[in-house]
């Protein structure tokens, strides 16, 4: 999910500031900061007790910016800090706090709020801003290295926008901060479309970490349960690979795995059946050697539809990327335990088949979090991966660890 968590700055909030919230929160972003460090302690109090019950009546976070002493009385749950201020917060105001955020500039400032307890940072400014016109922005490097060195989750800001959210997905972040493009936003219902419109659109960020489904026995309850906890971990792409069911049943599964991917902005691919893709209204179909041909895929589906296709030469990845696929699956590059008859390929033929394209490549077979490293510059641009999720006992940390993992060989 890459909801935007919204900054708020009343002075330019058009109308009632209040009533502006209550449109915001009404969408439910990711989180509302309150900001207003302008204000006197007893202003801003007052304040945050209106704007805190807003957020509750929709289930939004809301976190409070600076004033610890506001945020205990109103018993808030989170607090975001400069971080002079969170080397003041003493230990027993902070288990006070279920989140505890900070804003970092710099990757020693990162390095020092994680050490400090900080539970998510505020990266910034990433893009130029007009609110920080004076200033340089610090720029996609900047971000990936944060993301890259710490375990936090860090969220990007300064000059964020829908146009923005590819390239901030690539970089690692988990999602983003808006201030003035929610302050003024006179139509927040456009605004959160188009913004979850740009975070399911396909790109290089959307192969990070790709999971493909492995069902086995589950009744799909279960099985249902163990792809929102994979989402819930952070995965990128899902493919739904089902090799008996019925095709009506398989249809109807899709349909409710669609709605649940679209929940966390991750599009779902259907394995080897463009029909069932189509008629799900999945976003896309990954094609192997043996199925349909991608350029019939492409001739038969909507211009923004995904196709991948499975690739384990430098020619089936030149004739797949002709044809009009998207992306590259290429592999196996490890053994794996899923597909224990598939064609092995090197590290170098991995290499030289992501040369040779210009679409994304995914490497599949047999990644796990103690092998992945061994793939550092191969050109993929993520992981597929079965058993390192699906087998594992606790899904959702299974998912937030190899993610940080990728983000170490592809940032």
């Amino acid at each position: 999910m890459f909801d935007p968590i919204y900054v708020t700055n009343r002075k330019i909030t058009d109308g009632d500031f209040l009533s502006h919230l209550e449109k915001i929160v009404s969408h439910h972003p990711a989180a509302v900061i309150l900001r207003e460090k302008d204000l006197s302690e007893e202003a801003y109090l007052n304040l945050a007790e209106k704007a805190g019950a807003i957020c509750g009546r929709y289930g939004v976070p809301f976190i409070v910016h600076t004033f610890l002493k506001t945020a205990i009385t109103i018993k808030a749950e989170a607090i975001h800090l400069p971080l002079p201020a969170l080397r003041k917060m003493k230990p027993g105001d902070k288990a006070c706090f279920k989140c505890i955020g900070a804003s970092v500039h710099s990757l020693s400032e990162a390095k020092e709020a994680e050490a400090l307890g900080a539970t998510y940072l505020i990266a910034g400014h990433i893009f130029a801003t007009d609110c920080k016109k004076d200033l340089p922005p610090r720029g996609l490097d900047f971000l990936k290295e944060i993301c890259r060195e710490t375990a936090l989750p860090v969220y990007a800001i300064g000059g964020v926008s829908k146009e923005k959210i590819p390239e901030l997905k690539r970089s690692g972040a988990s999602g983003a901060c808006i201030m003035s493009g929610l302050a003024r936003c006179a139509d927040p219902n456009t605004f959160f479309e188009d913004w979850h419109s740009s975070s399911l659109r396909f790109s290089k960020a959307s192969l990070c970490l790709y999971a493909v489904t492995d069902r086995k026995d589950q009744s799909f309850a279960d099985f249902y349960r163990d792809v929102e906890n994979a989402l819930k971990g952070g995965v990128t792409l899902v493919q739904l690979r089902e090799k008996n069911l019925d095709r009506s049943t398989l249809i109807k599964e899709a349909e409710t795995l669609v709605s649940l991917c679209h929940s966390f902005d991750v599009p779902l691919i259907i394995n080897d059946d463009l029909s069932v893709a189509l008629k799900s209204g999945a976003d896309g179909v990954h094609l192997g050697r043996e199925d349909m041909s991608v350029a019939e895929a492409r001739r038969l589906s909507p211009d923004d539809f995904i196709i991948g296709a499975t690739a384990k030469t430098v020619d089936q990845a030149e004739q797949a990327e002709r044809d009009g696929a998207d992306y590259l699956g290429v592999g196996a590059v490890f053994p794996s335990p899923t597909k224990k008859d598939a064609i092995r390929i090197t590290r170098e033929q991995l290499k030289e088949i992501c040369s040779s394209v210009t679409i994304p490549a995914v490497a599949i077979g047999g990644i796990g979090k103690e092998n992945i490293g061994a793939l550092t510059g191969s050109g993929i641009d993520g992981v597929a991966v079965v058993s390192a999720l699906f087998h594992k006992e606790d899904i959702r940390a299974a998912a937030v660890k190899l993610k940080r993992e990728v983000y170490k060989i592809i940032l």
